[in-house]
C-alpha cells in the first residue's frame, strides 16, 4: 500500500511533494481545480494498484543529484511571480503558503521553471541569475557549474512535480494511467489499447533523462530551453514511441504549461 511505498522512498523522491503523496488526504491533490474527492481518490488508488505510482516515485532517474537540490528546506510549494508582492519599503514578500512544507529544495523550482518556459517566458540569463542568487543566499556554491547542475535537477523535476508532465489529472487523460480505464476531471479515459502505457512512459522518460545526463551538449540545451521542450524539439531523442506520446500530449493541449501549443495554433 501507500505507506509501504513511502517508507522505501528517499526524502528527495517526488512523492514527498504533498500534492502528490496523499499522505494525509488519501487523494492525489489537495482540493486544487475543484476536482471531486471521489475522482482524486480513485486516481491515486488506481496508480497504486497498477504499480505505476511506486515505479515513478522510486525511479532514481527522476531524483536530484546535486546536494543543493537535495537539501531539506522549508519550501513554499507554489512559488511563482503571482505569489510575490513588493512592499512599500521595496522588499519582496511571498504569499499563499497553503502548500508550505519541509522538503527537498528542488520541489520549489520544478514548477517555477516549467512556468518560466511556458506561460511566463523568461530568458536563460534571467533564470540563471535567479538561481545563482538563490544558491548564494542559501550558502551553497553558486558558480556557473553549480547553477547548471541545480537547474538540470530542477528541469528533470518538471517531469514529476505537480502539475508537471506526469502529474496531470485535469485534461483528457492521466498519463500514468494510460493502458487502463480511469476517470479524469473531465471524463473517463484510457483503454487497454493505449500505447505507450503509463508504466512504459516512466521507462521512456527515465531512459531519456539518462541520455541527457550522459551528454554535456544535451545538458546545456535542456538547461537553456527546458527538458520537455528539448525532448519535443528533438523528437524524443530518437525514440519514436516517446515522441509519438508527446505529440498526443500536444494535440490534447497537455503541454501548454511548457510553452508547447497544439499544432493547429500555428496554422
Amino acid at each position: 500500500g501507500l505507506a509501504q511505498i513511502l517508507r522505501a522512498a528517499p526524502l528527495h523522491s517526488p512523492c514527498w511533494h504533498l500534492p502528490w503523496s496523499g499522505i494525509d488526504t488519501g487523494k492525489v491533490v489537495m482540493g486544487m481545480g475543484n476536482i471531486s474527492d471521489k475522482i482524486t481518490r480513485k486516481v491515486l488508488q488506481l496508480q497504486i494498484d497498477s504499480g505505476v505510482w511506486q515505479k515513478v516515485m522510486t525511479c532514481e532517474a527522476f531524483y536530484p543529484v546535486s546536494e543543493a537540490a537535495k537539501r531539506l528546506v522549508v519550501i513554499h510549494g507554489d512559488f511563482k511571480p503571482d505569489n510575490v508582492l513588493r512592499g512599500a519599503d521595496g522588499n519582496l514578500i511571498a504569499i499563499d503558503y497553503d502548500l508550505c512544507q519541509v522538503g527537498p529544495a528542488v520541489h520549489d523550482f520544478g514548477y517555477m521553471l516549467m512556468m518560466w518556459y511556458g506561460a511566463r517566458q523568461t530568458t536563460h540569463a534571467y533564470r540563471s541569475l535567479f538561481v545563482s542568487t538563490y544558491l548564494s543566499a542559501s550558502g551553497c556554491e553558486s558558480g556557473s557549474e553549480a547553477v547548471r547542475d541545480f537547474m538540470l535537477d530542477c528541469e528533470i523535476n518538471t517531469l514529476v512535480t505537480f502539475p508537471g508532465l506526469l502529474a496531470n489529472i485535469y485534461d483528457k487523460e492521466v498519463p500514468l494511467l494510460r493502458g487502463q480505464p480511469h476517470p479524469t476531471a473531465k471524463a473517463t479515459a484510457g483503454s487497454e489499447d493505449d500505447s505507450p502505457t503509463g508504466l512504459e512512459i516512466v521507462d521512456l522518460l527515465a531512459a531519456a533523462v539518462a541520455q541527457v545526463r550522459a551528454d554535456a551538449a544535451l545538458v546545456d540545451c535542456c538547461v537553456k530551453d527546458g527538458l520537455v521542450p528539448t525532448l519535443f524539439a528533438r523528437e524524443g531523442l530518437g525514440s519514436p514511441l516517446l515522441f509519438g506520446w508527446l505529440r498526443m500530449m500536444q494535440a490534447n493541449n497537455m503541454l501548454r504549461l511548457f510553452g508547447i501549443a497544439p499544432a493547429e495554433y500555428f496554422v
